[in-house]
């Protein structure tokens, strides 16, 4: 289960420039518990650059004359009060994200993280009630899918060159850097880069290629003309100066980019506080809204040489509160507090692009369930064989992507011209290519990009003429592989949204003989829509795969486009597409769907068509419905109102049947389902058999 969350108000703080020398302030306040909508409060900002500039020394005059520039308009000042008042009365705390827009770059090199209060004079940013950090806009669309706590992976990067003292820097103390850096990451799996090689920018990427969660990058940096420089290695280990908008520019092309970037000062550059002499800000502080616009998540950037001492009070505690709940902004307000006597406590600063800021999950169910009831009566079900494995495009991740970045890799290579967030939607990209090319165009399209996605993943199967087959092979060898434990399940009947030979192919791996289904739906003059003819009952030996959009092999049986989806539905009002065999297992069965992102075009569809079938009003009579979605930043926090939302779609009126939402991977779900059987097997294997009838005579 996830771990119960605070209930936050939201208070974002807008600043771009209005006019040559002059600012505009904007704030916008959502209270959690109310439905309207506050309107938001614009005014002019008073902030005097120069006379900040003279208080670097003094932080709480600093703060102080920070917060009355930015509250300068009475307005603005009025409606942040309101905002304080609300929160408090209700007892909830408060999300305060500062937003700089780009028209005025040179405010982020102001320490913002020294703002008071207005009212009070207290500081803001060092409150566990009032959770503060520099919040950034991005053009990456991709959704910030949040990983299992437990599978968490951190890199710490060193770049500790041998020629230091040619660029007038001290020496990096490698060892000693990665042992601060493993102290303050206790808890997460450590990979090292830096010692057994040069800390190039290329080997840096390439260790990023497979997969890191948590960046903790160590080395000299420098801001010269506006430009942020790493000083990384070459090959012999001397210094390589790194543009770090090069960096972004390739993080930002990574299949997935790290979810947490700690942008941390070297201790052996000595124990200088401050900015540099013209008071902007330091080279780390001026990748963070590069790398944020790169698409990472949450960046931790020093705005300094920040001290030995505060690093070792703080780094650690903010990770070892980073791993109670997943929440960065709030880990980053408890370390701030711990440091908060120390004229350096300023330096650690949050960018965020994560309006809940959190990048982990606990795989479970959400709301308020009886989860070992509720996993009990799952595994009785399968156990029983009284299940329906409903399968989406998404449990193949592993293999060969999500249906969302296919959509963007397509919409990428054929010039989309809609919404940048459209380019994520699949059935919308290949509309556009059926109408810009042809129907066959577009499904060939779509065929080709998840072989490309299959060859990215297993580049030395690119020449294999079995490109599914081999591929399958070779995933179904994990044993928390989604295919492999899907394929060992007893269903008699698997429904898969997918038009791959996957699942089938990881059924003939297991020595099962699937029997594919599928809807000759599409009206011709040649042919008309038909119940797809089955004979005899299938068996766990030999179960029925039913494709209920087609096979890629049956081109005219694919639905993928929006129109096709359309037509589907319109074929599905007079004509029987779901086999009479699948229609009488579905409708008295637990259903468990997997891998399906809520908003998915497919997933609506089919509800819909089980909740047409005659006798559908009978899955009322089960009280469990395993539902698994695969989460991300923003479904995340309304777990409950996607299961509600789940419940409406089954039975929008009436009795509806109990669904629960499952909030992880595909693995996720299915490795705790094996490991329920599991048990059930060896409870039922303890358990004496029950009395015969004979023995009940004996008595």
């Amino acid at each position: 289960m996830n771990a119960p969350t605070t209930t936050y108000a939201e208070l974002e703080i807008g600043l771009h420039r209005a006019a040559a020398e002059s600012y505009q302030v904007e704030l916008r306040f959502t209270h959690p518990e109310s439905e309207t909508e506050v309107l938001p409060e614009r005014g002019t900002a008073a902030l005097d650059l120069p006379e900040l500039l003279a208080l670097r020394s003094q932080p709480r005059d600093y703060g102080k004359t920070l917060a009355a520039g930015l509250f300068h308009a009475r307005n603005v000042r009025t409606l942040y009060a309101r905002a304080r008042t609300a929160v408090e009365v209700n007892g909830l705390f408060l999300r305060l994200r500062l937003r700089v827009d780009p028209s005025a770059p040179e405010l982020h090199a102001l320490r913002w993280e020294l703002l008071t209060d207005p009212e009070t004079g207290a500081p803001l940013a060092t409150s566990e009630k009032t959770l503060f950090s520099r919040f950034m806009v991005s053009h990456d669309w991709r959704h910030v899918r949040l990983r299992p706590k437990a599978e968490l992976a951190a890199l710490v990067a060193v770049a500790a060159p041998a020629n230091l003292d040619r660029f007038k820097l001290a020496g990096v103390d490698l060892e000693g850097e990665i042992a601060r850096a493993r102290e303050s990451l206790r808890g997460i799996e450590i990979d090292v880069a830096g010692r057994e090689q040069p800390l190039t920018l290329e080997h840096l990427v390439a260790r990023l290629r497979q997969g890191v969660d948590v960046l903790y990058l160590v080395c000299h940096g420098a801001l010269i003309k506006g430009v942020p420089r790493l000083y990384l290695q070459d090959e012999d280990g001397k210094v390589a100066v790194a543009d770090g908008n090069d960096l972004a520019v390739r993080i930002a092309e990574l299949p997935q980019p790290p979810r947490l970037v700690v942008l941390a000062s070297c201790q052996s550059a000595g124990t200088e506080i401050g900015l540099d002499l013209e008071g902007k800000a330091t080279a780390e502080a001026s990748l963070a809204p590069r790398l944020a616009e790169a698409g990472v998540p949450a960046v931790l950037a020093m705005q300094g040489r920040i001290t030995m001492e505060t690093v070792k009070r703080a780094m650690p505690l903010f990770f070892a509160e980073l791993l109670k709940d997943g929440q960065i902004d709030r880990a980053m307000a408890v370390a701030r507090g711990e440091v908060r006597a120390r004229p350096d406590s300023w330096m650690p600063a949050l960018y965020l692009r994560l309006k809940r800021g959190r990048i982990w999950y606990v795989p479970g169910f959400a709301g308020e369930v009886n989860e070992f009831r509720k996993w009990q009566s799952i595994a009785k079900s399968v156990h029983r064989g009284q299940f329906v494995p409903v399968i989406g495009p998404d449990v193949g991740e592993h293999l060969y992507g999500t249906t969302r970045a296919r959509a963007r890799r397509l919409a990428e290579q054929h010039g989309f011209p809609l919404e940048p967030h459209h380019r994520f939607d699949l059935a919308k990209v290949s509309q556009y290519l059926s109408v810009r090319h042809s129907r066959n165009d577009a499904r060939q399209a779509v065929a080709d990009v998840l072989k490309a996605e299959i060859r990215e993943r297993h580049a030395d199967l690119a020449g294999e003429p079995r490109l599914f087959a081999a591929s399958v092979k070779r995933c179904l060898r994990e044993k928390n592989n989604p295919f492999r434990i899907l394929a060992d399940l007893p269903a008699r009947i698997y429904v898969t949204a997918s038009s791959d030979p996957v699942l089938r192919l990881a059924l003939r791996v297991a020595d099962r003989k699937p029997r594919p289904l599928y809807s000759q739906w599409r009206k011709t003059r040649d042919n008309h829509p038909q119940e797809p003819p089955y004979e005899g009952q299938p068996t766990s030996e030999s179960p029925i795969v039913f494709h209920p959009f087609g096979v890629y092999k049956k081109g005219d049986s694919v639905v993928l486009t929006e129109d096709d989806f359309l037509d589907y539905l319109i074929a599905a009002v007079d004509y029987k597409l779901i086999p009479a065999v699948v229609r009488g297992t579905l409708v008295k069965s637990s259903l468990i769907f997997l891998g399906f992102p809520l908003d998915d075009l497919a997933f609506r569809v089919l509800f819909r068509l089980i909740m047409s079938l005659e006798g559908s009003a009978q899955l009322g009579e089960y009280t469990h419905v395993g539902v698994q979605v695969d989460p991300d930043e923003h479904s995340l926090a309304d777990a409950e109102r996607a299961r509600e939302y789940l419940e409406g779609y089954f039975h929008p009126g009436g009795d509806a049947p109990r669904i629960d939402v499952y909030w992880g991977t595909p693995a996720d779900f299915l490795s705790e389902l094996r490991g329920q059987l599991d048990k059930l097997a060896k409870t039922n294997a303890e358990e004496p058999p029950a009395p015969s009838k004979e023995d009940e005579d004996d008595e």
